[in-house]
């Protein structure tokens, strides 16, 4: 049986670092692999949340894999910053680019700081675009709803681009965001994803429960 690694995502417990802080600590102990930090600067999405300046005071509570999800319009700008935080993973947005070769050259920066790297593709982006990307990332992270925002519906449209990045190669991770709760969990798992990243469902619902339910178990 393949084995579902579970990403809880920040964004419910807000910017208030004691929920942060408390959060983090409760998903750690009940069975999370991951830490998906959304990074929103209120720009390339409505609203705004932590940043980099929130990940030393985090890590010093949990030794989870720490996914920084950069949804933020001028990623050069502060690209440096995160290389140099405690995040292991830093996943950044195919449509904060305008020119493939600015994207390649910060791909290759985040790879040369020694961080997983990862790129995120929105929900309305035609998951062919990944095409020619594939070779510079670990990573690919398919938005099932459109980025910004938590509790949205699920699209059943992802489905379709997790097979197509699966069918593209068996070995790149790949992560899916949004609207994840143990349904289209599962769904997302039996079309290729290695990678579950959830909210409202993991923070609204028994922790322990929701995460063992997402990695297939029953408790």
């Amino acid at each position: 049986m393949k084995k579902v690694v579970v990403s809880a995502s920040s964004l419910p417990a807000g910017r208030n670092m004691s929920s942060q802080i408390e959060y983090l600590s409760r998903v750690t102990q009940y069975g999370a692999d991951m830490y998906h930090l959304d990074v929103m600067d209120g720009k390339f999405v409505k609203s705004k949340t932590l940043d980099y300046t929130y990940f030393e005071q985090l890590r010093e509570k949990s030794a989870l894999l720490f996914d920084a999800h950069l949804m933020v319009n001028n990623v050069e700008k502060v690209l440096d910053k995160y290389i140099k935080s405690s995040a292991n993973i830093i996943t950044i947005h195919y449509e904060v680019f305008s020119d493939t070769e600015a994207l390649i050259s910060a791909l290759k920066k985040i790879r040369a700081g020694k961080k997983m790297v990862g790129l995120a593709i929105d929900s309305p982006t035609d998951i062919s675009v990944v095409d020619s990307l594939l070779k510079y990332v670990d990573m690919i992270l398919i938005l099932c709803v459109k980025a910004g925002k938590g509790g949205q519906e699920f699209s059943k449209d992802a489905l379709k681009k997790i097979k197509y990045v699966r069918n593209l190669s068996p070995d790149i991770l790949i992560e899916v965001d949004g609207g994840i709760n143990d349904v289209t969990g599962a769904q997302c798992v039996r079309a290729g994803a290695d990678i579950l990243v959830s909210g409202s469902y993991i923070y609204n619902n028994d922790t322990y429960e929701a995460i063992q339910k997402l990695k297939g178990k029953n408790g």
